[in-house]
C-alpha cells in the first residue's frame, strides 16, 4: 500500500484542504488499485487560525483509515487542565489561538483533548517509522521513550548514522536549519515540517515498498 505522510498543520485548515486535494489528484493520475493511506505526523493545533476545523477533518479521516499520530502540541493540549504549569505551557505555545477556534465549542475541546491523549506516538511499516519529532540515536525502537518521540530535536537532527528504520518526521521546521520550504530528504530521515504556519508550505510525501525514501512530494501554500 502507498503511504502519504503529512507534516505539521498547526491549525492551517484551508492549506490542509488544498494539500489533500492535490494528493487526491495525484493518486487518481497514478491509477493505484487502492487509495493511499494517509499518515499525519502530529501538531494539528496551535498558532494557526482553525485548529478545531483541522481536528474535525482529521477525526473524520481517521474513521476511514488514516493514521493520526500525537505531536508535542497534542500532548500540551491534552495535558493543559492538569495544572497551572501545563496550562501556561499550552497557552504560551499557540494555545490561545486554539482556544479561540473552540470558543463556541468547549465541549468539543474536552473530547478532542481526550482523543489526542489516546493517539499513538509512532507508526511503522516494513521500511520506515513515522513519528512526530524523531528518535534517540543508538537505541532500538522498543526502547524509545514517548517524550523523545514527541520532543527531540538537535541530537536527532545532527545524527548522520543509521536508525533502526528510516525515520519520517516533522516537529522541526526545515527553516530552522536554513532550508527552503520543501521536505528535507536525507539518507536516514525525512523532515516534512515545512513551516506552513510560519509562511512556508504544508507538505506531503509518498512512500512505497521499494525504497525507504519518498518517491514523490507535494508542497502547497
Amino acid at each position: 500500500m502507498i503511504k502519504v505522510a503529512i507534516g505539521d498543520i498547526h491549525g492551517m485548515h484551508e492549506t490542509l484542504t488544498r494539500l489533500l486535494n492535490k494528493v487526491a489528484d495525484y493518486a487518481e493520475e497514478q491509477k493505484w488499485p487502492q487509495p493511499p493511506r494517509l499518515v499525519f505526523l502530529g501538531d494539528y493545533v496551535d498558532r494557526g487560525p482553525a485548529s478545531r476545523e483541522v481536528v474535525r477533518l482529521l477525526r473524520h479521516l481517521q474513521e476511514t483509515g488514516a493514521v493520526c499520530l500525537r505531536g508535542n502540541h497534542e500532548e500540551m493540549m491534552s495535558s493543559c487542565r492538569s495544572g497551572p504549569i501545563e496550562a501556561s505551557q499550552f497557552l504560551a505555545n499557540g494555545g490561545v489561538e486554539t482556544l479561540r477556534s473552540y470558543h463556541d465549542h468547549l465541549g468539543e475541546f474536552s473530547k478532542d483533548s481526550a482523543w489526542m491523549a489516546s493517539l499513538p506516538t509512532s507508526y511503522e511499516d516494513s521500511l520506515r517509522i513515522f513519528v512526530h519529532a524523531g528518535l534517540a540515536p543508538g537505541l532500538p525502537i522498543e526502547e524509545q521513550e514517548e517524550h523523545v518521540k514527541l520532543w527531540i530535536r538537535d541530537k536527532f537532527l545532527n545524527f548522520d548514522g543509521a536508525f533502526p528504520k528510516y525515520v519520517v518526521h516533522g516537529h522541526t521546521p526545515v527553516q530552522y536549519r536554513g532550508l527552503g520550504p520543501a521536505p528535507e530528504i536525507r539518507a536516514n530521515r525525512c523532515d516534512l515540517d515545512t513551516g506552513a504556519v510560519y509562511g512556508g508550505t504544508l507538505s506531503a510525501a509518498f512512500f512505497d515498498e521499494r525504497e525507504a525514501k519518498p518517491f514523490h512530494t507535494i508542497s502547497v501554500r
